[in-house]
């Protein structure tokens, strides 16, 4: 008989906590700790800066090749003008527009290990372009000033 109330003691409890987590309100659920908080603001201020840093990396490789197109055109037009100059001017400008279809390639390779780079190192090579980029335009300078 004993053993018989020991069981149907714990079928009760079984019973009863079975039921009892279900008995709670919507209402009375425990908010998060702060701790959790902090986690989770955490989290999105993290996300939020790697959809900025993936907008800024996108947004500097479109001006970037849209300079570099320009480029294209200016070297094309360069070129065109070569004919226009006399002998003498004529080497000058074939070697400055030499230069700058190196100098081109150059600043096109960089700007591809942008595309192929991670948000964390495109940063790092963000100021490799731009300095290819800033040359390429100091060498165009040089180069139409050599145009009669």
């Amino acid at each position: 008989m004993t053993v018989g109330r020991i069981v149907l003691t714990l079928c009760a409890t079984g019973t009863l906590l079975t039921i009892a987590p279900g008995t709670v309100a919507a209402g009375d659920r425990q908010q998060p700790s702060a701790a959790d908080r902090i986690v989770r603001d955490t989290k999105d201020a993290a996300e939020a800066t790697k959809a900025y840093t993936i907008q800024q990396k996108e947004a500097f490789q479109k001006a970037i090749q849209k300079e570099l197109n320009e480029m294209q055109v200016k070297i094309a037009d360069l070129q065109k003008k070569t004919s226009a100059a006399s002998v003498e001017a004529r080497a000058d400008l074939r070697k400055a527009i030499q230069e700058l279809e190196k100098k081109k390639d150059l600043a096109r390779k960089k700007l591809e290990e942008v595309n192929e780079s991670t948000t964390a190192a495109w940063s790092t090579l963000k100021e490799g372009i731009t300095t290819a980029v800033t040359d390429l335009r100091k060498s165009y300078t040089e180069a139409i000033s050599k145009l009669p």
